[in-house]
């Protein structure tokens, strides 16, 4: 739940699910630091399997934003999908909102695509190429997704939160 105070001309907003989310990106950030750290010092051989424990912290990430966007959604009466919509823009011009659902989905729902689908259904695949931002593919792309997220700043969850 969130609060808006008003300071004169001004608007202040003070929300406790911004700040345990906030927090959260923090605490798997330490690890994402890590494992990045890890990826620029191994060989070829132990890359893959870093690389797929940073995309898994990424995927959690965006779960947790995910999860946030829901916790505002239940205090303001508009429809989900129009929310998704609304907000900043990412540098392609879709909807950040719209991403992280998409990329908290994906993450979510990978291991089930691979494990028994031979062709993504519409929904699946409107997901997949949501987060292949304008991409035709990508090895890992929540981090890729991050990484525009990110720009020119370090590749952190919490550089999401603007």
């Amino acid at each position: 739940m969130f609060f808006v105070l008003r300071d004169g001309e001004q608007m202040k907003f003070a929300d406790a699910e911004f700040s345990y989310l906030a927090e959260l990106l923090s605490s798997i950030d330490v690890s994402l630091v890590r494992t990045n750290a890890r990826i620029k010092q191994s060989d070829v051989w132990n890359i893959d399997c870093l690389c797929d424990k940073g995309e898994y912290l990424i995927g959690v990430g965006f779960c947790a934003m995910q999860r946030y966007l829901f916790d505002i959604l239940r205090d303001v009466k508009i429809d989900p999908g129009l929310a998704r919509e609304l907000g900043p823009k990412s540098t392609n011009g879709v909807a950040v909102a719209k991403l992280v659902h998409s990329a908290a989905n994906y993450w979510k729902h990978e291991p089930e695509w691979h494990s028994w689908l031979l062709e993504l259904q519409d929904k699946s695949q409107k997901t997949v190429d949501t987060i292949l931002h304008s991409r035709d593919s990508a090895d890992y792309p929540l981090s890729e997704l991050l990484a525009d997220f990110c720009g020119e700043n370090d590749l952190l969850l919490v550089n999401c939160l603007p």
